[in-house]
């Protein structure tokens, strides 16, 4: 476990235009509270942390519910609550403790809670091979290796004594971070022979991509 023990020194110059006009924040209970927006993360990935001064009581904002674009804590506030976000990299696998995190205005210190976020190691992900399982020599065929991963999938297929790469697509739609990735090759086959395409077939692989191997022949 590693204790990020990052005082962050916020700048909060901007958000002084907001502060000049609170009306009770001596006398209201304001404290900083710090959430992880995810509990679990994979090594080398950042996580955002939810950062809100809560009970300032600003007469500039009274009666007033929709989103501000003033200071630092711009881009959201809602009655008597502000909050922003910032971004962090724990990089220590196993829990890792974040903050606590610092704000100093009007002469006041708020402090934060500590929050914790489990680094975890890239899983292994299966990738599904498509494609004729026989074809010619001169016959044009199309290759397709689909799965879902939470890397950027750029897999090149290599040129081989089997057969010519003719051209190649892929396409990709991310969902909360995961991505569904299709790639397809249009290859021209050039050898006789029985073949297995695998892994070693492409360039950039991802080392957590599992490819289940695919026997074809050629005739």
């Amino acid at each position: 476990m590693k204790l990020y023990r990052m005082k962050n020194k916020l700048n909060l110059l901007l958000l002084m235009l907001v502060c000049c006009s609170m009306v009770a924040c001596a006398q209201r209970d304001v404290s900083l509270k710090a959430k992880a927006l995810s509990d679990t993360i994979i090594v080398g990935k950042s996580v955002k942390v939810r950062l809100t001064l809560e009970g300032i009581d600003s007469d500039i904002f009274k009666g007033r519910n929709t989103k501000s674009s003033d200071g630092f804590f711009g881009d959201y506030h809602q009655n008597h609550d502000f909050r922003t976000f910032v971004s962090e990299v724990p990089n220590e696998l196993g829990k890792n403790v974040l903050g606590p995190y610092t704000i100093k205005m009007m002469g006041r210190e708020f402090v934060s809670n500590t929050v914790s976020v489990e680094v975890i190691e890239q899983p292994e992900e299966s990738f599904e091979i498509k494609m004729p399982k026989e074809g010619r020599v001169g016959e044009e065929i199309k290759i397709k290796i689909s799965g879902v991963s939470n890397a950027s999938f750029n897999a090149v297929l290599k040129e081989t004594d089997i057969f010519k790469v003719n051209g190649s697509t892929i396409n990709t739609t991310v969902v909360d971070g995961v991505a569904s990735t299709t790639s397809e090759y249009s290859v021209v086959l050039k050898k006789r022979g029985v073949f297995e395409m695998n892994r070693s077939m492409f360039v950039n692989l991802p080392d957590q991509i599992k490819i289940t191997p695919v026997t074809f022949e050629v005739k």
